[in-house]
């Protein structure tokens, strides 16, 4: 019998819910992309296995990098699972481009499958030069990789690479700066032979499981989440006589008056990625509004409300929404210039959220939260500051390609808005974005179509708010 297979019968029965409001849970992780990375997280740290079906789903629905990169990383993981290191499995998933880099250079080579880059000559030596110029604090595993393929010596043999290679400081390269990412390669891909290497000081803490760390499953939150589904199924409570009333409204209520309102919080916070916890806010803040304003901003839950904010594991988009009603604000607009902080798509949903809540334009901000709109708001800040931030491609051109190449990529829906964006943001040298980027990087896909520009969307309209210069 398929080992794998033996192993996903074995603990099939410890693993969540198979369905979640209808969908299969990969369906559900796509819906709410990216925002529901940590329910797959969750399910790779149960053991689950993607099958078949669930990587057709994803290629299907998702655009071309983002399928490869959960169809690859999920497999991963469930080595690290078979390998008994499941808290390793967040660090993988969660990953930066010098990680997710150096291990689709991996997998190209020893698979001799150069599908996760799209060179279309002297494919192995790009690849190579790639990796040296781009992943070089993973250098080892790459050189590695190019050695137990049997591709060494066809590089080795290149001008351009030789050069690069000529430059490397052999100490750096064997220095350690993050010990999981070693562990990680060293598990995966034990076959490569790589030198010793030392480790400066300890990893900071990561703050995804810093924050998975402050909320914690307990019996109220059990009883919120049964309660919350009662009242979105507009169905009558089962069991829970202890609890005074009648209905789940009415046992919600009875539940804010009889625990401190710190703990509700807490719980409440445990449930904020799905939409239970939106039900019981909306529900409370009908009445009790000024109470919840006041304990939210109690000094120990409003650490634990902004650090859950800033990791992405209090995500859902009408939980957030009732928050900036009750009059939550992340940063000042002060703070959000000074601390440079915009470095992921999660600080972008709060910065967008802080600056556009009390618009005067009518903007649907559930639907600016969307994935896609994040996205785009990202790419144009990008194009703002002239920096690769919001993504794991490793330059522009690979970027922009990956968008343009794809007909079904959800960005290509805002290319008009992306178009602004490149002809008006400009270089220090005075250049526009555009013909930076074209000389820059030859062949990047930036010819521009005349796309077609409404002005009237959700999207324009926040842009004219965070981008006044540009959209007006």
């Amino acid at each position: 019998m398929d080992n794998s297979t033996n192993n996903k019968n074995i603990f099939q029965s410890e693993l969540p819910c198979e369905k979640k409001n209808g969908h299969s849970i990969i369906q559900e992780f796509i819906n709410n992309y990216p925002y529901g990375v940590q329910d797959l997280i969750k399910l790779l740290e149960c053991g689950y296995q993607i099958t078949y079906e669930d990587r057709k789903i994803m290629k299907e629905q998702f655009p071309t990098d983002t399928y490869k990169y959960y169809a690859t990383f999920s497999r991963l993981a469930f080595k690290l699972y078979q390998e008994g290191h499941v808290e390793l499995i967040t660090t993988l998933i969660t990953s930066g481009a010098d990680l997710s880099g150096t291990i689709y250079t991996i997998e190209a080579l020893l698979s001799n499958k150069p599908e996760y880059f799209s060179f279309q000559t002297n494919v192995w030596v790009c690849i190579a030069n790639n990796a040296i110029t781009h992943y070089k604090n993973h250098w080892i595993f790459c050189e590695a990789a190019l050695k137990q393929s049997g591709k060494w010596e066809e590089v080795y043999k290149a001008e351009s690479f030789l050069r690069k290679h000529n430059k490397l400081d052999k100490n750096e390269i064997i220095t350690w700066k993050k010990p999981k990412e070693y562990k990680i390669l060293k598990l995966l891909y034990p076959q490569l032979q790589v030198p010793a290497v030392r480790f400066l000081e300890d990893e900071q803490p990561d703050p995804y499981q810093t924050a998975i760390s402050l909320f914690h499953k307990t019996e109220l939150s059990d009883i919120l989440e049964t309660l919350s589904i009662s009242i979105e199924k507009e169905r009558p409570v089962w069991g829970y006589h202890h609890i005074a009333g009648a209905t789940a409204e009415e046992k919600i209520n009875t539940l804010w008056h009889t625990f401190p309102h710190e703990e509700f919080l807490e719980a409440l916070f445990y449930l904020a990625d799905h939409k239970h916890s939106s039900s019981i806010l909306n529900l409370l803040i009908k009445e009790k509004a000024n109470e919840i304003r006041d304990a939210i901003h109690a000094p120990n839950t409003l650490h634990k409300l902004q650090t859950g904010l800033e990791v992405g594991r209090i995500y859902h988009p009408e939980f957030l929404l009732l928050l900036w009603e009750l009059g939550y604000r992340h940063k000042k607009a002060e703070d959000w210039q000074k601390d440079n902080s915009l470095t992921n798509t999660t600080k972008m949903r709060l910065y967008c959220l802080d600056k556009l809540f009390d618009n005067t334009l009518n903007i649907d901000l559930k639907e600016i939260l969307t994935s896609s709109i994040i996205q785009a708001v990202c790419l144009i800040e990008d194009i703002r500051n002239n920096r690769i931030t919001f993504t794991n491609h490793p330059n522009w051109k690979s970027r922009i390609n990956s968008i343009r190449s794809a007909s079904n990529h959800p960005l290509n829906n805002y290319w008009g808005y992306i178009d602004m964006a490149l002809d008006n943001f400009h270089t220090k040298e005075g250049q526009s974005m555009r013909t930076y980027l074209c000389q820059k990087e030859p062949r990047i896909k930036l010819d521009n179509k005349e796309e077609t520009i409404v002005k009237e969307t959700n999207l324009y309209k926040a842009l004219t708010i965070l981008y006044p210069d540009i959209y007006n």
